[in-house]
């Protein structure tokens, strides 16, 4: 009995052995993780948190786009507030059109329902009158303008748009080759960007949420915000 109770004292003791040995492992698996870090130079380190940075960011980098389009001095460019008093005057009431003010601009709010059918990037006949009163406006100011499209998450996979990107993209750039066919407005004012369904502003879960999704966003940058 008491040879028992020994054994089993003992072996309690001694378990911080086991806890010591773990403790040490893992210092060790630190401390070389460190060394390898150690070995690599700046410049791969600096690729490899470029790619991190890519790969996690969820939201488009707008700043990218913005900034190729500055307004200059002497152009017959409007504020933000100045813009949407306009577009107010010139646009029909709609719920299909909706003006924003943003940091960056003006941004005139479209549904996609209005412009394009289900799986398309053609423009609707039906819609060129409400985009003839935007081009109106546009044409009597100097202000850059993006032309973003947007889908909701569904998934599109076809022959011609293989993914939302494909889709949200031609879109963008099928309202510009309108504005330019159709009115004197100089290209180089103009820029399309595609985000698919990458920058939502509502819920995807619900259908009233993807409504809103799809949309088409045309940016007037604001004078005052440069």
């Amino acid at each position: 009995m008491r040879n028992d109770y020994y054994t089993n004292s003992k072996d309690y003791i001694n378990r911080w052995v086991v806890s010591y040995a773990d403790f040490v492992t893992m210092l060790l698996a630190l401390f070389m993780v460190m060394f390898a870090i150690s070995q690599l130079d700046n410049q791969k380190l600096m690729e490899l948190q470029a790619k991190l940075q890519k790969t996690f960011s969820d939201t488009p980098q707008i700043e990218n786009v913005t900034k190729y389009h500055k307004i200059t001095e002497g152009d017959k460019s409007y504020s933000t507030q100045s813009l949407k008093m306009l577009f107010e005057q010139n646009l029909s009431q709609t719920k299909s059109i909706k003006l924003i003010k943003a940091d960056r601009g003006l941004i005139v709010r479209v549904s996609d329902k209005m412009l394009f059918d289900e799986g398309s990037a053609d423009i609707k006949p039906r819609s060129k009158k409400a985009l003839g009163e935007i081009i109106k406006v546009l044409t009597k100011i100097d202000n850059p303008v993006i032309i973003e499209g947007h889908t909701d998450s569904v998934p599109i996979k076809n022959a011609k748009f293989p993914s939302n990107w494909e889709l949200s993209t031609a879109r963008a750039t099928n309202i510009i080759s309108y504005l330019t066919k159709t009115s004197k407005i100089p290209p180089k004012r103009l820029c399309a960007v595609g985000y698919g369904e990458y920058y939502p502003i509502a819920d995807n879960t619900s259908i009233s949420g993807r409504m809103l999704n799809r949309r088409v966003d045309i940016i007037v940058l604001g004078k005052d915000s440069n």
